[in-house]
């Protein structure tokens, strides 16, 4: 089952796949990442991320594949009488029914810059976060683009690939094709909002020639039904596999790793499990035009691959290559976003109301986010009529890149810091502001890999805050997750005295906490303690602190689950020493995670 899959709200019935003796059962028309894991590989056959459909390992059920080492694809039997009689020279052409060399802008016998990428990775358990989940295996794909070293004959070099092959990674190994060595990587540079990451290695790229990347003016999307290839190492086999397609939509889309929204490239190319982080190249120029990412599992959503395309893709390499200049210099490669919500403007009645021209267009301002970068600059009823000098249809899409998009494909262009000129209608008047962006801190977090969970343990009580992460224990489609907490993820709002939803997790039973059970108060989250209201968890683990050294005899803790208050209070006095055997009792190794300092230390 790949990591990171995120349900779709249309549902295709189930499709059940089966798993070493054992039927598990799956979510039809989930997107999901590429990356086979190897506790949850079939022998004979591989679920395709793009189909839903059993596919053999000799050939994809949507493309036409071919192999390095040009392996003979075996009949079924019910074909054997069929082609019994069939002579020497035809048979031949039916084994080799495959891509033509001819059409391949590179050589396959010496193709080397794609790798297979052999990953151990280790995920936090969000449920005990002072604990982990048992280390697991998976595999990926991903392209050599850069050596080190100032030669072809030095072994190092650095390999583009899909941020959630190595999520959460404790080791990682490379491998060329047709080559029995693995050698040790290490992540240099990872962004889990576009599915992208950077793995360095210092030896066994000898002789290895980068993939071809697309320079300035020739950064661009592809065109609509553009014949690309795919390569990678989907599950099913251990050569280099390729697959054929041709870009068949280009939009901005939501990521299923990060669950966030950006720009992507949908195919008809099969992408696997194990393709993620692949090269995506070019039939014209042999060079990267994206990566693979992901695929929709579903029977009825049929020959449907995604790819980060290659602006994205240049993005973060310019992002990455910026980390090496001066601190001056330095850019963020996290996405930038306003930071407001906006209403469409498809009714005549509504901006004629807001007082636009006919020739005016754009989208309404009906909420600017806490810290974000509109903060102080947009208001709400302000009319958004140009961003970057792009002008915003009434239904909030923009001609960018040569495609209708979606407006937020402008603001991820640009980095973190950088400045962007906003034309607006406000009272009826036209005028421009400069907006420097910045990133959008999210009420609920979501799409969190490489970090550690956030937690106190205070009085048997555990404190966290809530994140999508938290939310998925109760399922990844969070239809069993509590409906109160499930709200403020979907439709919280952010404010001064609301940066986080600090929730009561847990109640590790002992006589501090005795009336103030789970069924009770489990699950709420805290609205104050002793009357001053909790902003995010920070300020809750220091209104503690100050709770624990002062002079009053209880800590007072409001709960709430929306409009359904309750209070908990906590006898400082026997505080510590409660805490002290709560810990050992439940063999708890701490009682606050690495982001905060211990209450009861001055």
């Amino acid at each position: 089952r790949a990591r990171g899959s995120s349900p779709l709200v249309t549902r295709f019935g189930r499709f059940v796949l089966p798993v070493h003796g054992f039927t598990r059962a799956m979510s039809a028309a989930h997107a999901t990442p590429c990356m086979a894991s190897l506790r949850h590989v079939p022998s004979v056959v591989g679920r395709s991320c793009g189909s839903g459909k059993k596919v053999s390992t000799a050939k994809s059920a949507m493309g036409k594949t071919s192999s390095l080492r040009r392996a003979a694809r075996f009949p079924t039997n019910a074909a054997v009488d069929a082609v019994a009689s069939v002579t020497e020279d035809e048979e031949e052409d039916v084994v080799t029914d495959s891509i033509d060399d001819d059409d391949l802008p590179f050589d396959l016998d010496k193709y080397k810059a794609v790798v297979k990428l052999l990953v151990t990775f280790q995920e936090p358990d969000w449920v005990n976060p002072w604990s982990n989940k048992t280390a697991q295996r998976s595999t990926g794909s991903g392209c050599v683009i850069k050596r080190t070293g100032g030669d072809l004959k030095s072994g190092g070099g650095i390999i583009l690939t899909a941020a959630h092959v190595v999520a959460n990674a404790t080791f990682i190994q490379v491998q060329l094709a047709n080559s029995p060595e693995k050698h040790v990587g290490k992540v240099v540079s990872i962004l889990h909002e576009v599915d992208l990451a950077l793995v360095e290695v210092m030896e066994g790229l000898e002789d290895v020639e980068p993939v071809p990347l697309p320079m300035k003016k020739e950064v661009r999307l592809p065109k609509l039904r553009e014949k690309v290839y795919v390569l990678g190492f989907p599950v099913g086999g251990n050569d280099l596999s390729i697959t054929e397609g041709v870009v068949s939509r280009i939009e901005v889309q939501s990521y299923s790793h990060s669950h966030a929204r950006a720009l992507a490239v949908t195919v008809d190319a099969a992408i696997n499990s194990g393709n993620s982080g692949g090269p995506v190249l070019s039939q014209t120029t042999g060079g990267l035009v994206g990566v693979a990412f992901q695929g929709y599992a579903g029977s009825s959503v049929e020959n449907q691959g995604h790819m980060v395309p290659a602006p994205v893709v240049d993005r973060f390499l310019r992002g990455w290559e910026n980390e090496t200049k001066d601190a001056e210099l330095k850019k963020s490669p996290t996405l930038p976003s306003l930071g407001v919500h906006l209403q469409l403007l498809n009714s005549p009645s509504l901006r004629k109301f807001l007082k636009m021209k006919e020739t005016h267009s754009g989208v309404m301002v009906t909420h600017v986010e806490h810290g974000s970068s509109a903060e102080g600059t947009l208001r709400v009823g302000d009319v958004l009529m140009e961003v970057d000098g792009v002008s915003l249809a009434n239904d909030g899409s923009v001609v960018f890149l040569g495609q209708r998009l979606a407006m937020v494909a402008i603001l991820q262009a640009r980095f973190i810091g950088d400045k962007v000129p906003v034309l607006m209608l406000r009272d009826g008047k036209e005028i421009t502001v400069d907006v420097t962006l910045k990133a959008l801190r999210q009420l609920v977090p979501r799409g969190q890999y490489d970090v550690r969970p956030p937690f106190v343990l205070v009085g048997g009580l555990l404190f966290q805050p809530l994140s999508l992460e938290y939310l998925q224990s109760w399922g990844g489609d969070l239809k069993d997750a509590p409906t109160h907490l499930v709200g403020e993820y979907y439709d919280g709002i952010s404010g001064p005295d609301k940066k986080e939803v600090v929730v009561l997790s847990q109640v590790l039973s002992d006589d501090i906490n005795v009336g103030f059970t789970f069924d009770s108060v489990g699950l709420d989250y805290v609205a104050s303690v002793n009357g001053e209201p909790v902003a995010d968890m920070a300020a809750f683990v220091e209104a503690l602190r100050v709770g624990v050294h002062g002079s009053e005899e209880f800590i007072t803790l409001e709960v709430t689950r929306g409009n359904v208050k309750n209070v908990v209070v906590l006898e400082v006095a026997k505080l510590k020493q409660a805490d002290e055997l709560i810990q050992e009792r439940y063999q708890i190794p701490k009682r606050h995670s690495v982001h905060f300092r211990d209450i009861y230390e001055k």
